[in-house]
């Protein structure tokens, strides 16, 4: 008898037991978790975490505990612990309306991503584009980190997909048109900029870079208007007025050019690409106006910075002459009537008679001469087509052909051509077998010290 006594008191305690376990797993252990939720809300981290460890210490198999955990460790700046809690809650996989899994593997893409852990957080949001297809954002950052890793196709699938979730998110369109400018593609770039550029006005950088597809496009005035608008921002302003003195450049507005590359040296860094590229432009512009004067000035200031940029070497090299003589640089820059008076005159040092003189640009004259009587009887003069070219550009061997052609309409026997530029060795070349003279600068100098 006593023995059945024993057996039911021992089924009484399983009993209560077991309801003391049910209604602590329902009802007080919930509502502790509840309170350590409020304190993680109240930033008391480190408490929480220690009251979560001693509750999966006894229950490791509890997902809301593991998630509070992970939370806590991420609030509290301590994503390696976190990211283990929130893949211990993707382990279980048991998810509620405390545990969300949308909510779950966003936080842990964002740590990957913070982490630089890059392909874990494209795992994480490709799974995200699954369970929650119609959440734009997902496709967002799948596409931005496709476009930080230069993987630009799969960026622009991703970013269009998010575009046609979102449509009036300004930084979608600003990334497509990114891809598309990178890719040549300057039609879909237009139109990805403009639609950023609607749904966000304050956007410099669509500015600028819309403004580098209108110049690709050689719609210098418009890009020159939002070049002026993407200045506004001090992180592009030196840009911006490179790029301006650029379309200037491009389109011969030479000092227009020089007013904008100017501006620009006062706001850029020195010793920047940027600052080089605007002195090498600046010089361009310069040496187009025959200002080869400060044109020298600033090709020696970028070679003190860097000596191997772009042809700097190249071009100090091949105008030694005109850092050494004035008489070559009044030359350059002197008016159209005194670039006519010298060129008669040298015509005439060299024992030749002007006999026609043609301006055809403020760059270029052509003279017929003949050479000089001499005491000779019988000796046929010789007739000649002489060019004075003023440039630093090269002269190749079609200026030459196209000079060769004229000689017979002209009844000319021979060609000359006097240039303070280069001689291509193609002209140089074709020259040697025909009757065609080169003078070079350094005898264009002689007979400039003769003049004088």
């Amino acid at each position: 008898m006593a023995y059945i006594s024993y057996i039911i008191v021992f089924l009484i305690i399983i009993v209560v037991t077991i309801l003391a376990l049910y209604v602590l797993s329902t009802y007080f252990s919930p509502r502790k978790l509840d309170e350590i939720a409020e304190m993680i809300k109240k930033g008391q981290f480190k408490l929480a975490i220690r009251k979560l460890d001693e509750i999966l210490a006894n229950d490791d198999r509890n997902v809301y505990a593991h998630y509070l955990l992970a939370e806590a460790y991420r609030l509290d700046k301590n994503p390696q612990y976190a990211i283990l809690e929130f893949r211990q809650v993707v382990k279980l996989g048991t998810y509620n309306d405390k545990v969300n899994e949308v909510d779950v593997r966003e936080k842990l893409a964002l740590i990957y991503k913070e982490q630089n852990k890059i392909n874990d957080a494209k795992k994480e949001y490709m799974i995200l584009t699954q369970i929650d297809p119609n959440n734009y954002l997902n496709y967002y950052e799948l596409g931005l980190l496709f476009f930080n890793a230069s993987v630009l196709d799969k960026a622009l699938d991703y970013l269009k997909k998010a575009a046609s979730l979102h449509q009036t998110r300004s930084d979608i369109f600003y990334y497509i048109g990114q891809i598309q400018y990178r890719s040549g593609n300057n039609k879909d770039a237009k139109n990805a900029f403009i639609n950023t550029i609607k749904l966000d006005g304050s956007n410099t950088k669509a500015h600028y870079f819309l403004g580098l597809v209108l110049r690709s496009e050689g719609d210098v005035e418009w890009a020159v208007k939002e070049f002026e608008i993407a200045q506004r921002s001090e992180d592009i302003r030196s840009k911006c007025f490179l790029a301006k003195g650029s379309c200037y450049l491009e389109t011969e507005q030479y000092p227009k050019a020089i007013i904008e590359f100017d501006k620009g040296l006062r706001t850029v860094r020195r010793g920047s690409d940027t600052e080089l590229n605007m002195r090498y432009f600046l010089a361009a512009a310069h040496e187009k106006m025959r200002d080869l004067q400060t044109a020298i000035e600033h090709w020696e200031k970028i070679y003190e910075q860097k000596k191997n940029f772009r042809d700097v070497e190249q071009k100090l090299r091949q105008n030694a002459e005109f850092r050494q003589d004035d008489r070559i640089k009044d030359f350059m820059i002197a008016s159209l009537s005194n670039f006519e008076h010298l060129s008669r005159k040298m015509v005439e040092v060299m024992n030749f008679e002007v006999q026609e003189l043609k301006v055809l640009r403020d760059t270029e004259i052509e003279i017929y001469a003949v050479e000089k009587e001499d005491n000779r009887r019988n000796t046929r003069r010789v007739y000649r087509i002489i060019r004075i070219y003023r440039t630093t550009n090269v002269i190749n061997d079609g200026y030459m052909r196209n000079l060769y052609d004229m000689m017979k309409p002209k009844n000319a026997q021979r060609v000359m051509v006097i240039s303070t530029g280069e001689f291509a060795q193609s002209a140089i070349d074709y020259s040697n077998t025909r009757p065609i003279e080169l003078v070079t600068k350094t005898k264009l100098i002689e007979l400039l010290k003769k003049v004088s």
